[in-house]
């Protein structure tokens, strides 16, 4: 198989990893430019290519034994092969491994009677590999995402992928910054957690895991069914209801009068029991065809409604609505395109314009300062507890891949969800883009549910839970993270 690598030229004008127009100069080190994409995060070296080539499959891996300079990775190889144990049984496998220490590994698994194949030996035949590993090659001196094509099309149904890179996440490149040594290796391209997994998502892998590393990663995932992967991308709007009569009428029309070109559609209502008579307006939608309606027997809280929905989801994006009118439906498209042009697997829609008064309870002026303030204060605890920078981690606009749910097990069941979705998110290594939506926040009066005392202590009590305790449930074999 034969790849065109893009000019030099084009790369220029778009990111050579996602397409999106829009990049900035970072820095210059040993001759070398840097450039950041505004879209996707991915850094890369100018030239990306110094000329149009052509290369064979096992052109396109590095030789990583070879490479100056470059001495990423130094986990042991009974660490690689017990993560790939870790996803099923190996024996009888046939493993294709490429990188720095492929060799040791190889060696390894053939001591243990596995059957090894080394990219550089070229002995790549047309029976499918049932796993592959690339140790630090993805994005050293080829085009990542050709590479992970090409990996795709090796893998058998169901075929593992496990890989290890330095990233731009990692402890040692936030430490070191511009003098990160790998800035100074001939590597062409730098990720980090993020959009590396949107990078994976795109080339039609998912059950994404991932373990930190001092400067990098190291990620196990598998090959996304191809039937799955071909077809149309579906879109899950998760849309919790209880005592929302004057709003949910208006809400749900203009949800389905919304153009989703090229996007299929699933609304996941979910009932909590109203006594306004709300209950009986979602009835009348239940013949929809676009339309899944589930009952509660009592209500338990939003969050415990939102779960609700996300277990019944079979879309590939996922979007929480509630059924009041404080969101602007005409804002998501720009909240979607991220996800799917698989720049971003998580997008939060931020209600902040520059000014902190985002809440104005016309009936109540104090009671709007106060929640203001809580805003800015919540914010900036969230912020250094979690090491970020967003401006509205708490908005209900949450929008993402549903692989970022994989291998979590929410719990919270009122607002301290929003705390927990994007604490969860953010230490699985998906920190949020954040895009500016419109916002028209509703008074008590107009059916604000949020208790002003109850609710802040659960959401501190989420904040230091979900920050500090485990990751995963504690019957998961899944890595954790710091």
């Amino acid at each position: 198989m034969f790849v065109r690598i893009l000019t030099v030229e084009k790369q220029l004008k778009n990111c050579p990893v996602c397409g999106g127009a829009g990049l900035e100069y970072q820095f210059t080190i040993h001759g070398r430019r840097l450039m950041r994409c505004v879209a996707c995060d991915v850094m890369f070296a100018v030239p990306f290519f110094s000329s149009v080539r052509y290369a064979a499959l096992q052109d396109s891996f590095s030789d990583g034994d070879t490479s100056p300079g470059n001495n990423f990775s130094k986990y042991p190889s009974e660490g690689y092969l017990s993560k790939l144990q870790s996803a099923g049984s190996l024996t009888g496998r046939r493993i294709l491994a490429e990188g720095r220490g492929s060799a040791d590994l190889s060696q390894l698994a053939l001591a243990q009677g596995l059957e090894f194949v080394c990219a550089e030996s070229g002995d790549l035949n047309d029976e499918p590999f049932d796993a592959c590993v690339l140790l630090g090659a993805l994005g050293e001196n080829a085009h990542p995402a050709e590479q992970l094509s090409r990996v795709h099309g090796l893998l058998d149904t169901d075929g593992l992928l496990l890989l290890s890179l330095p990233t731009l996440d990692s402890p040692e490149a936030h430490t070191q910054k511009i003098h990160w040594a790998h800035f100074r290796t001939p590597r062409v391209v730098y990720f980090d957690t993020h959009n590396l997994a949107a990078l994976l998502v795109r080339s039609g892998f998912r059950d994404i895991l991932t373990w930190s590393e001092p400067d990098g990663i190291v990620a196990l995932c598998r090959k996304t069914d191809q039937a799955e992967f071909d077809r149309q991308p579906r879109l899950s709007i998760v849309l919790p209801v209880y005592n929302e009569r004057r709003t949910f009428e208006q809400l749900i029309n203009t949800v389905l009068e919304k153009d989703f070109d090229g996007l299929e559609r699933e609304i996941i209502i979910v009932e909590s029991n109203s006594t306004d008579g709300s209950r009986e307006l979602v009835k009348q939608y239940e013949s929809c065809p676009d339309i899944k309606v589930f009952y509660e027997d009592k209500p338990r809280g939003k969050g415990f409604a939102v779960r609700n929905g996300l277990e019944r989801i079979s879309g590939d994006i996922v979007l929480i609505q509630d059924a009041d009118l404080e969101y602007d439906v005409d804002d998501y498209d720009a909240l979607l395109e991220p996800i799917l042009f698989h720049r971003k697997l998580f997008v939060l829609g931020s209600r902040h314009k520059g000014n902190w008064k985002m809440r104005q309870f016309e009936d109540r002026k104090l009671l709007g300062i106060m929640f203001n303030f809580g805003q800015v204060f919540f914010t900036w605890l969230f912020n250094v507890v979690c090491g970020t920078r967003l401006k509205d981690p708490f908005t209900m606009y949450k929008v993402f891949h549903r692989e970022c749910l994989y291998s979590l097990q929410l719990e919270s069941n009122r607002f301290d969800l929003d705390w927990e979705i994007v604490i969860r998110f953010i230490r699985k290594g998906f920190v949020p883009s954040e895009i500016p939506v419109n916002y028209t926040s509703r008074s008590f009066s107009e059916g604000k549910k949020v208790r002003p005392l109850l609710d802040p202590m659960l959401w501190i009590i989420a904040l230091v839970k979900f920050r500090y305790g485990p990751l995963y449930s504690q019957h998961s074999n899944k890595p954790s993270k710091p």
